[in-house]
């Protein structure tokens, strides 16, 4: 069976870009760059892709000034410290030679997508382009559940069936700049009946929704409430 990895991207904007996307080798994390290498490695992929186009830099390449999209900027980043690959214990025993070369010729840059849902559909292309049937995405901690949810979601249809049914999930070790695991909170439609049936998860859909000028003065305002009222 043909497997195929999604490494999602990370704005170039985000705070520590560098420690989310390639990790702290000192401490032996792997980010989700090296992390997706290592399972393309440990897999055999047969493709490896890189996004999204959801934000983009600018870069000098030869004298000339190149924009390059999230996932290209990615992927060449990837590509430009490949060797320091071998500063990570993860990698201490692997032929990063024969890796390079099995990477350049499987490593895809999608650059295309604007979102996590577009970021999975856009990748599912790639690999039923290729026969792949087997999909593993790998993302931070702090972002890989998010992930599942939407890949689910994106790959509803008949035509990705396949790959919905192979789906797996790997997390990086590096997490967004002072967050943990721990930190991300999940709301799911109530099912349970000893406990409450309050639709939660549509309120928070809603608050989602508010325009982000004024989600601060909406969060100010909730905070008090469950200060004074709830004490909680």
């Amino acid at each position: 069976m043909k497997t195929g990895v999604l490494v999602h991207g990370c704005h170039l904007d985000a705070y520590d870009w560098r420690g989310i996307v390639w990790g702290y080798p000192d401490a032996g994390e792997l980010g989700r760059a090296p992390k997706g290498v290592l399972v393309a490695h440990q897999e055999q992929a047969d493709v490896l892709v890189f996004g999204t186009g959801a934000s983009e830099r600018v870069v000098d390449r030869d004298g000339k000034r190149v924009v390059m999209k999230e996932g290209e900027y990615t992927l060449d980043y990837l590509l430009q410290h490949f060797d320091e690959l071998a500063d990570f214990p993860a990698f201490g025993k692997v032929d990063l030679e024969a890796l390079r070369r099995q990477i350049e010729s499987t490593a895809v840059a999608e650059s295309r997508s604007q979102n996590t849902r577009e970021e999975v559909v856009e990748a599912a292309e790639h690999f039923l382009e290729r026969g792949v049937e087997r999909m593993i995405l790998v993302s931070s901690p702090t972002h890989i559940s998010r992930c599942v949810r939407d890949a689910y979601s994106a790959l509803e249809s008949a035509r990705f069936a396949r790959l919905r049914h192979q789906l797996f999930a790997t997390p990086s070790d590096s997490s967004y700049l002072g967050s943990r695991a721990e930190d991300v909170v999940i709301f799911e439609p109530p099912h349970r009946a000893d406990r409450h049936s309050a639709p939660i998860h549509l309120n928070v859909s809603r608050i989602l929704r508010i325009p982000a000028s004024e989600l601060g003065g909406f969060l100010k305002r909730l905070d008090r409430l469950l200060q004074e009222e709830y004490r909680v």
